[in-house]
Formats: structure tokens, sequence, C-alpha cells
């Protein structure tokens, strides 16, 4: 009985992964369309942004669920660009298709194009910028912003922005920890309020694991390093207390790291 119900679920996935991938290659090719009316009318192309938005969130949600999880990931990176560009336009158009491009050989290739060290495919990709910081030089710096969505995230975002800096962003720190084994960004920012474990837990773990080691943590708090609610943390963890010349430490941080030599 046991046997014939694994076969029945079995096919009941397959049957599932299949209409992922025919659903996914439909909507990847519903954005192209999209793009194409984007280009040729900027000024009324709120529709298709919405609708491009709307579905690779998607397959963002749906990719590792369908043993697609490269294939997701590269699709919450083009979710961060449209987020790091504000204002889509005519010049975006060649770099969205570039992961869009990608997402198509992914899932044609069940993911076998990846191969062992898929993040080089990370790294190839398009980084996007605002208009506002297009002439900011740009350094080939990628980082993790692990924050509740709101006016903080948005501010720091800004800043790393104005850096220059790939920005990606986690909503909770279990995404986090699988963002950043996944992509391994040079420096990660947390806040300690994060759910479903806080900043000083997601400090502790990441700590411990070997691959993760090299990558720098800043740890945004209420508290001074030294209080009691931050009891615990790993000495090689940055504390910057959310006050409002906060700017300037992380400032302080990316010189004393070297980041932009």
């Amino acid at each position: 009985m046991t046997e014939n119900n694994n076969t029945a679920d079995d096919k009941i996935l397959k049957r599932l992964r299949q209409e992922f991938i025919e659903t996914a290659q439909d909507q990847l090719e519903d954005i192209d369309g999209m793009l194409e009316w984007v280009a040729g009318n900027p000024d009324d192309a709120e529709e298709s942004l919405l609708g491009i938005r709307r579905y690779i969130h998607n397959i963002k949600g749906q990719g590792a669920t369908f043993g697609f999880p490269v294939t997701g990931r590269v699709a919450h990176m083009l979710e961060d660009y449209l987020k790091n560009v504000d204002e889509v336009g005519r010049e975006h158009i060649g770099d969205i298709g570039a992961y869009l491009a990608l997402m198509k050989d992914l899932i044609s290739s069940n993911e076998t194009i990846a191969g062992e060290d898929y993040r080089q495919l990370f790294s190839a990709l398009p980084v996007g910028r605002s208009r506002q910081f297009s002439r900011q030089e740009l350094h080939p710096i990628s980082v993790l912003l692990v924050m509740p969505s709101g006016t903080q995230r948005k501010l720091v975002a800004a800043e790393l922005l104005a850096c220059g800096f790939q920005v990606m962003r986690a909503y909770d720190t279990v995404q986090a920890l699988a963002i950043a084994q996944d992509t391994k960004p040079e420096i990660v920012f947390v806040n300690q309020e994060m759910t479903p474990f806080d900043g000083r837990e997601f400090c502790r773990m990441f700590s411990v694991v070997e691959t993760l080691q090299d990558i720098h943590i800043v740890l945004f708090t209420t508290y001074e390093k030294g209080d009691g609610h931050l009891q615990g943390l790993p000495p090689s963890v940055s504390v910057v207390k959310k006050t409002r010349n906060f700017t300037e430490k992380l400032g302080e941080l990316m010189i004393r790291w070297k980041v932009f030599e």
C-alpha cells in the first residue's frame, strides 16, 4: 500500500514539475513581449512592468519547490535588479534580457548548464543601478541586505547603491542563509529584529558555516556591542547602532575593509 502511495505521489510531483516548466517558459516568453512594449511605450508601461514583476516573483517562489533552485535564484536576482533601477527604461531592456535568457537556458537544460560552480553565472549578470547613481563608479562587490521591508531598508539600500555595489535582498534569516550560500556576497548587512530568528542568532549560525567565514557581517541594532541582548555575538561581527549618523559608521567599515581598493 505504501509503495503504491509513493508511486502516486511521484507521479503527481512529476506532473507538477512539468507544469512549472511549461508555465515558466510561457511566462518568460510573455515577458519578452512585455519588454518590447516597454521599449516602445516607456510612458505607458506601468501595467506591463507589473506583469513582469508578477511573473518573476512566481518563478522565484516556485523554482526551488519544483527542482529548479538556480533558476529561482536568478529570478530573485532579477527582482532585486528591478528594485535597484527604480524606473525601468529602454536602457535596461538588454540587461533584463540577459536574466531571461539565462533562466530559459537553465529550464530547458534542467539546470545542467549550471554545473557545480553556478555562482559564475550569477557574477556575469548585469548590476541594476538607479539613474540617480548611474555616474557613480561601479565596484564589483555584491552585498546582501537582510532587513524587513520599509523606509530603513530603502535608505540603507540607497546608500549601498550610491557606493556602486550590487545589492541583493533577503526578507527573512532563513532565506538569507540560503542566498549567502548560493551567491557568496562580500558583505552581509542584517537587522537585529528579524524572523524566524533574530540577527544575533543569524550571525552565530553564519559564523560556523565554513564556506561563509570569509564574508564580512554587519549587524544593525539599537543596542551597543556589549549589551546583554547581544551576548554570544561572534567577535568578527561588526555592530552598527541605528542612529542618525549610522551611514558614517558604514563608511568607516568600508574603508577599514579596503573594499574600494
